[in-house]
């Protein structure tokens, strides 16, 4: 039986009491991954760092595993790291 309790990713007290931010939901496996480069393939001619991808796809608690993601796509040769500091990405050519 799953439990009924939430979980929160994020709590803090500000000057209007404690706010809470609910986690969003987990997606299936791959889809990240597709999500990353659909975007990245959706504009050929930029870069991106890896917290711009994670903003724009709405996932910014999943920065860490965007960063994994763009380096497993340059070993694949379907991305190019663009820059070293600060991190950005771009779809292959």
């Amino acid at each position: 039986m799953m439990s009924r309790r939430r979980r929160f990713a994020v709590t803090w007290r500000g000057p209007l009491g404690v706010a809470r931010v609910l986690r969003q939901p987990p997606l299936p496996a791959g889809q990240l991954r597709a999500m990353v480069l659909a975007h990245l393939r959706a504009h050929p001619g930029l870069d991106f760092s890896p917290a711009e991808v994670a903003r724009v796809l709405g996932r910014p608690g999943s920065r860490g595993a965007i960063i994994n993601i763009c380096k497993q796509l340059v070993r694949d040769g379907l991305a190019v790291r663009t820059q070293d500091r600060p991190q950005r990405f771009r779809a292959a050519i």
